[in-house]
């Protein structure tokens, strides 16, 4: 089959384009280098992405930004300035560059999405404005809602249309795991919160929550080629992901793990493989008393055996959770709007107590759609383990569009799509060849 996307040399236009701009754009950047640190820091920047697009033309250098993107998606608003209050991260301005950059490819493309998505996204938006206009606090709550769209219908209807090919998938997943590789590295330097370490992320929560998504995009990743090295390199790497959970303190993010391994044989279907599991599993519960007594302090296995700040943070998101409920309870229908969703700790919660009912069926809808596929007959259906791992931790975030949890995520889209046209096949079909229906 023909490939969506293929990123080719560029054109003679484009260089041409390119050329024209460079030249436009050189006096300028020469003045502005002249007008301080920052300016010039900026200017030489700029002068070196103009090189980056001469040299690869528009689309290499879309696919670059990419991966850049989801290289930074694990540490997220951690290395944004303004930290976790700035409306806008690292990643938000990469993925806006990749857009301009693609604007052309995507223009040339049509999009059918899965009918029960599309009514899913419909019910959200429509419950979301009507909350939103009703609500106490109706310019936050369209803040927060419009972020909230960015990535549900936003960087999902980006990957649709666009329609990268799987391996550009792969390559992007890899750059996902990359970034949380770098992280965990920086995690010992930059300490943490008491003693639980949050890398490059803003809290160690969303440090463990990067660790299971990129152990999930592993595991999809490992059936992707078979040579030797290839394989040690996931082992290696589903390692590391393993120890940032664990060097988090994140509880959820422990159990989520343990969950995604349980999947395993019946993804699989290997009754062979659930056996094996379940011997690795018998063994790991009577090894659990020497393992707790021998945890650090801080750490997830010390936490989920209840230690002090454990405790506190159980009250905590108890509080929160039971300010969920009575938000719900009093406008159960059209909801409250999304200026408090923050504070209830619980995205499923938090969805419903801030667009009612129908909302949340409008979001449960959308999980289904890209949940579903892993009981397929698709060859790349694992990739489901990280709509999964997504699914499993979003009880126990507080943000709606936590783009560390959302990115990885976004490729899931395309194999919902195939398995909704019924396609078996590697690849995604030739835009002229296949309409998503």
């Amino acid at each position: 089959m023909g490939q969506s996307t293929s990123i080719g040399q560029p054109g003679p236009t484009e260089r041409r384009l390119v050329v024209l701009v460079m030249a436009l754009l050189a006096a300028g950047l020469a003045v502005v280098a002249t007008e301080g640190l920052l300016l010039a820091i900026l200017a030489v920047s700029a002068a070196g992405f103009l090189v980056v697009l001469a040299v690869l033309g528009r689309e290499r250098t879309a696919m670059l930004v990419m991966m850049l993107a989801f290289a930074t998606a694990p540490m997220n608003k951690g290395i944004s300035p303004g930290g976790a209050a700035s409306p806008i991260s690292i990643t938000d301005v990469l993925f806006g560059l990749a857009v301009m950059l693609l604007v052309p490819t995507l223009l040339r493309r049509s999009l059918r999405l899965p009918l029960m998505y599309v009514v899913g996204v419909s019910l959200i938006m429509v419950t979301g404005t009507l909350s939103t206009v009703f609500s106490p606090e109706p310019f936050v709550s369209a803040v927060q809602f419009v972020q909230w769209l960015i990535v549900i219908v936003g960087l999902l209807g980006l990957f649709a249309l666009w329609a990268p090919t799987w391996k550009m998938v792969d390559v992007l997943l890899w750059s996902y795991v990359v970034g949380q590789m770098f992280s965990l590295l920086y995690a010992p330097i930059g300490g943490g919160v008491g003693n639980r370490y949050q890398g490059l992320s803003h809290h160690p929560n969303e440090f463990g929550g990067a660790g299971v998504m990129a152990f999930a995009a592993l595991m999809y990743l490992w059936r992707r080629n078979d040579a030797v090295w290839y394989r040690v390199a996931v082992a290696m790497a589903m390692a590391g992901s393993l120890a940032s959970v664990v060097m988090s303190g994140g509880r959820a993010a422990t159990v989520v793990i343990a969950g995604l391994v349980l999947m395993f044989p019946f993804v699989e279907r290997s009754a062979l493989k659930g056996f094996a599991l379940a011997i690795l599993g018998a063994l790991a519960v009577f090894s659990l008393p020497f393992i707790v007594g021998n945890s650090a302090e801080g750490s997830a296995i010390s936490r989920l055996a209840g230690s002090a700040d454990a405790i506190g943070a159980d009250r905590a998101r108890t509080e929160a959770q039971d300010f969920g409920i009575d938000l719900f309870l009093q406008h159960p229908i059209v909801g409250n709007g999304f200026s408090d969703a923050l504070f209830v700790h619980n995205v499923v919660l938090g969805v419903a107590s801030s667009a009612g009912i129908f909302g949340l069926l409008g979001y449960l809808l959308v999980l289904y759609t890209l949940a579903r596929p892993i009981i397929g007959n698709h060859p790349n259906r694992r990739l489901g383990y990280v709509v999964w791992a997504f699914i499993a931790l979003t009880p126990t975030f507080p943000g709606l569009e936590d783009r560390t949890l959302w990115v990885p995520m976004a490729p899931a889209i395309l194999l919902a799509i195939q398995s909704r046209m019924g396609a078996d096949r590697s690849e995604p079909a030739p835009p002229a060849a296949a309409k998503i229906r």
